[in-house]
């Protein structure tokens, strides 16, 4: 390599060295970066429509889909693109973007099915948004939206079955009565107790 060419190399990586150090600093969250603003109301009619919407794809490829609601600088909000998850499980992605603030997390419980019992928020649901400080939004095949309260630990049931899309095999098991809400040690009591068969 002649010296010209290892001079316009190292400016090169000079620049990219620059350009890296300036995008981390702006992504750097000071004291005052953005709060969330907007009611929980409006997060969670956001959140319904989102996970409506969702639905009809949850179903036919039988997964969960995940992702987070965030708030912009005007106040606006806006949804990442939803991942892929399994049949029981999805994992968010990390989520860090200059002017945005996440004020929710979501999914589906993917396609109904008698080996899990996904008209309840999981333990793990709950677990994952008190960990991550956020609220959580749940679909379930049978229509429901469950609401997380990332600071009391407490999933409420927002609306019942038939409130979003309904996964056309679901089937309401009259013998196992869903509660409107739960905390960790009440659906521990409830997976752990004997369940009806349907």
């Amino acid at each position: 390599m002649n010296p010209s060419t290892t001079r316009i190399v190292y400016v090169l990586c000079a620049i990219a060295f620059v350009v890296i150090v300036a995008r981390a600093y702006v992504n750097v969250k000071g004291p005052d970066a953005l709060q969330p603003s907007l009611p929980q109301t409006q997060v969670q009619a956001y959140a319904k429509q989102q996970l409506d919407t969702l639905q009809p794809r949850s179903f036919t490829d039988n997964l969960e889909l995940c992702g987070i609601i965030f708030e912009t600088s005007d106040g606006e909000l806006g949804v990442s693109r939803p991942s892929d998850g399994d049949e029981a499980s999805c994992d968010l992605s990390y989520f860090d973007e200059p002017g945005m603030v996440p004020v929710a997390s979501f999914h589906t419980h993917g396609r109904h099915s008698r080996q899990y019992d996904g008209e309840v928020p999981s333990i793990i649901d709950i677990e994952s948004d008190v960990a991550s400080g956020l609220d959580g939004y749940i679909a379930t095949p049978g229509g429901r939206l469950w609401y997380i309260d990332h600071q009391t630990g407490v999933a409420r049931m927002v609306c019942g079955p038939g409130c979003l899309m309904q996964d056309p095999s679901y089937e309401p098991c009259n013998g196992d009565p869903i509660e409107q809400s739960y905390s960790v040690e009440t659906l521990e009591q409830r997976f752990t107790g004997d369940r009806p068969v349907c």
